[in-house]
């Protein structure tokens, strides 16, 4: 895990064990670019996740396709009422992803 100002940078490991009270103190969590293989060596993900609580207290989660490293396009964005609703879509892709 890492921090990069008010954004966490997560495994999509981690991201499947998160709970709705994390994504609350974190508010905005995205995944890694790399996925570790069976051999311990990170290979490239062409996507990444986003789950960001916004001003209006509703929560945005987003996919996100990586064009050319920094560079993405948003696939699929979605806006939910509440932590809870949001943080089983973002878990959903995620397991997708692995």
């Amino acid at each position: 895990m890492h921090y990069y100002g008010n954004e966490t940078i997560m495994s999509l490991d981690q991201v499947i064990h998160l709970r709705p009270n994390e994504v609350r103190v974190l508010e905005w969590v995205r995944t890694y670019e790399f996925l570790e293989n069976s051999a311990g060596e990170d290979d490239p993900v062409q996507e990444f996740l986003e789950i960001k609580i916004v001003e209006d207290a509703a929560v945005r989660v987003r996919r996100n396709r990586i064009t050319e490293f920094p560079e993405f396009v948003t696939e699929r964005e979605e806006l939910h009422p509440d932590v809870e609703t949001a943080l089983d879509v973002f878990i959903g892709w995620a397991a997708a992803l692995l």
